[in-house]
């Protein structure tokens, strides 16, 4: 999602117009009282890693390669990165997110899959100025469809499906040099392409790793201008809604799996390609005028760790 501050509308014009049990409540608990901070960061790594190793030792059983009907509980931890390369524009900060996968095995070892997801952490801007801690978020559904294939003594599960991504960000304010921001809103439509591998390490534990390719169908940016009103001469100023429809993102994933836990690393990238331009007046000091808007080419990346409970 992208941000610019504005100064005046001589600066409108010069950047964005031209261009389920209590093992894991306290564990839940303390990533959701955390405050985003890379040394914590760090320490919840740490603390994922250590854990999963003492509870994976009562929680041993036979391990399963194959995709199997149950849910899974999902809570993670990570450092985002949001930039407008055009611009020399960009959105720092660490995202404490939750999540639930659902699962159902069908003849034949096909299996359908839906898949929601929530990411909070507050960001620091980097632009026209600079502003610390602005409230930034993003939510995600997906559902899937997929089959086993087994070889050997390993399982490879290829899959596609239907994915939305919205993102929201609030910049509303005044950054460290005066420029004044706004809300902005992403909203993807877009098609899942991967596959799962997985093999059995010992009788108890599997490695699963995924890779996966995201095609965009189509993407729609709102940003909220009206929220100008009222601040530094601005009288009218409408929401800009902008077409996004090339770009693509990239998943991949490494979990160790041990009874009902699983935990490991996993990163996401969005490449969203340049925006359709729409033309809009502005009116600042009494004086109107008419810019074309356009969506900036941008890019997402985001690295962590994930913590899965099966129920």
């Amino acid at each position: 999602m992208s941000r610019i501050f504005m100064k005046c509308h001589q600066y409108v014009s010069n950047s964005k117009s031209v261009s389920s049990t209590g093992r894991f409540e306290s564990l839940l608990l303390t990533v959701m009282n955390m405050q985003p901070r890379n040394d914590k960061l760090f320490s919840l790594f740490i603390y994922l890693i250590t854990g999963c190793g003492f509870m994976s030792v009562a929680q041993a059983e036979s391990a399963r390669t194959n995709t199997s009907s149950g849910n899974e509980f999902t809570i993670s931890v990570s450092s985002y990165l949001y930039e407008e390369p055009s611009l020399g524009m960009s959105t720092k900060g660490d995202k404490f997110g939750v999540g639930h996968t659902g699962a159902l095995v069908l003849n034949g070892d096909w299996f359908l899959k839906d898949d929601v997801r929530f990411a909070n952490g507050a960001v620091d801007y980097i632009g026209s100025g600079y502003q610390a801690g602005v409230p930034d978020w993003y939510a995600e559904a997906r559902g899937l469809i997929g089959r086993d294939i087994q070889f050997g003594t390993s399982v490879f599960a290829p899959y596609v499906g239907l994915g939305y991504r919205h993102l929201f960000n609030d910049l509303r304010g005044y950054s460290s040099d005066g420029s004044l921001g706004y809300r902005r809103e992403s909203n993807y439509l877009y098609v899942p392409i991967g596959v799962t591998h997985r093999f059995r390490l010992q009788d108890s534990a599997v490695w699963a790793s995924t890779f996966e390719f995201d095609k965009l169908l189509t993407g729609r940016q709102f940003s909220r201008l009206s929220d100008l009103v009222g601040h530094a001469g601005y009288s009218d100023a409408p929401d800009i809604s902008n077409v996004q429809s090339g770009g693509f993102g990239f998943r991949a994933d490494v979990m160790y799996e041990t009874g009902d836990l699983a935990f490991g690393p996993y990163l996401n990238i969005w490449k969203i390609d340049k925006s359709d331009s729409v033309v809009r007046p502005i009116t600042n000091n009494s004086v109107t005028t008419w810019y074309s808007f356009t969506e900036p080419q941008n890019r997402t990346t985001e690295f962590g760790m994930r913590m899965k409970f099966k129920f």
